[in-house]
């Protein structure tokens, strides 16, 4: 705690404080996700937006003081219309706006990409939010039939926030996405339910104007510091996680993350332990680190996203490469993530994005001799890094390869259909983990998902359904899984 409280205090007194309150936006909606992304590539949003939550306020800012000049037919138009309406509507300060939603999953789908698909069969929950000129509340409630975790009454997505100066601090159980995929984030996605954390996120993404930083360009910056739960081998151990990305060009954007786990019960919790782990000081045999006094189990990378025009067509490469270990004060062991998209009309008044990508989770997976059993996992903190029976990082948990391919359609007024495909392997190590959250022993599988989203008068309603295959290497046998879910939401303002 002491760690997150001096790292606070040194963004507030090193930054410049201005801005308004403003609430944020979770990850989750596959198609407000694009229309945002073609925004920030065609330069009408300036800032990062591979960090989410994102916060409304400078999208909002942005999108109603754009020159509305179109074409009307362009699919940029229509996502300026779409975004636009979301910011007028989710922005609004001194009301109470009213929610509540309902999800229903045979076999749901336990590689979760960066859309909201249920992670359990059943789910009721409703909630209640406020924003005001320095705070801002989003309280959420849940109950789950058949939960993997027995945990049937949940509070997740549910926020209390203060604004300081261009900071908010918040505690909160909120989803989060850091890097540019579209199938998986190495080092923090959403497939695992949140961790309950204090937070410190960034609202506005205005340049430095020091020139000597002004290079930069937009950049943002989010702290996280929460805890794992009980029924874990290391009982309680803390969470630690900071992410840094800018853009210096209005076509790239770079973004540095850093993760870990420590403390918990019978590990040193010390602000010197702290300090061991922000400085890369934890591996045992350095500097007097041995078994009983190792800081914890971090991980630490880079990625990046560069948006061009190829031949005329709207492109944007992406990668992201995360260290499992650490050697000579750098990232090592490297996992590796890697992509291509793009954008355009699939006939007026329907517009596409797409996306392929290639996604290997196994340390040193550049390599003839990559290392198995090493992702995610760690001697000490022996669960791993794993939430609630799921990975905090890529859904296909450790010693994975996949690669996947997906398209959206959207109509003009918000209708979507969705496909995805995915081929690959799982826990390719050969050795029984019981570690693995999806299989302990490999499985070689073909996926293909399909999803309709319309809203309406009474709600927003998506329906998905898919068709998964699954071949056990090791018994030679073979398993054909049919799934299918329906979810609700809807929100309502008194």
């Amino acid at each position: 705690m002491r760690g997150l409280l001096c790292t606070i205090s040194f963004l507030l007194i090193i930054l410049p404080l201005h801005g308004v309150a403003d609430p944020t936006l979770q990850p989750g909606d596959f198609g407000l996700r694009a229309d945002i992304q073609t925004l920030a590539d065609k330069g009408i949003i300036s800032g990062p937006v591979t960090t989410w939550p994102l916060s409304w306020g400078p999208i909002a800012v942005e999108i109603l003081a754009a020159d509305p000049d179109m074409d009307p037919g362009s699919g940029v138009y229509q996502a300026y219309l779409r975004v636009r309406a979301r910011a007028q509507t989710e922005t609004r300060t001194e009301q109470l706006l009213y929610r509540a939603n309902l999800s229903v999953a045979e076999k749901p789908v336990r590689i979760r990409g960066f859309a909201h698909t249920p992670r359990e069969p059943a789910e009721i929950g409703a909630g209640v939010s406020w924003t005001g000129d320095w705070l801002a509340l989003s309280l959420n409630g849940q109950v789950v039939e058949d939960a993997s975790d027995g945990e049937h009454y949940r509070a997740d997505g549910s926020a209390i926030a203060v604004l300081l100066g261009n900071y908010s601090i918040s505690a909160n159980t909120l989803d989060r996405w850091w890097g540019p995929g579209w199938d998986g984030s190495l080092i923090l996605s959403n497939n695992a339910r949140p961790i309950p954390a204090l937070s410190i996120d960034r609202n506005f993404t205005n340049p430095f104007e020091s020139r000597w930083l002004s290079w930069l360009g937009p950049w943002d910056i989010a702290v996280h510091y929460g805890q794992f739960e009980t029924a874990r081998h290391v009982s309680n151990a803390r969470f630690f996680g900071m992410r840094f990305n800018f853009k210096p060009l209005p076509t790239l954007e770079i973004g540095f993350s850093r993760s870990a786990q420590w403390c918990g019960n019978g590990r040193p919790c010390e602000f010197e332990t702290f300090t061991d782990l922000l400085f890369g000081n934890d591996n045992q045999g350095e500097q007097g680190i041995d078994a009983d006094n190792e800081p914890g189990n971090q991980l630490a990378g880079v990625d990046f996203r560069w948006a061009h025009e190829f031949f005329g067509l709207p492109l944007a490469l992406y990668g992201q490469v995360v260290g499992e270990d650490e050697a000579g004060g750098l990232p090592s062991r490297f996992l590796g993530q890697f992509g291509i998209e793009g954008h355009g009309n699939g006939g007026i008044p329907w517009q596409s994005r797409w996306f392929a990508e290639l996604a290997a989770t196994s340390c040193r997976f550049y390599q003839t001799s990559e290392i198995f059993n090493c992702a995610y996992n760690h001697g000490v903190y022996q669960t791993g890094y794993r939430y609630r029976n799921r990975s905090v990082g890529h859904a296909a948990d450790n010693d994975a390869r996949i690669a996947s391919a997906g398209i959206l359609l959207m109509h003009e007024n918000g209708t979507q259909w969705q496909a995805l495909l995915r081929y690959g392997a799982l826990n390719r190590g050969g050795n029984p983990d019981r570690r693995n959250s999806l299989t302990p022993t490999r499985k070689d599988f073909y996926s293909i998902d399909l999803s309709y989203v319309r809203s309406m008068r009474f709600g927003r309603v998506e329906i998905g359904a898919g068709l998964l295959r699954e071949d056990d290497p090791l018994s030679a046998g073979q398993e054909n899984l049919a799934r299918a879910y329906l979810q609700w939401n809807s929100g309502y303002q008194y």
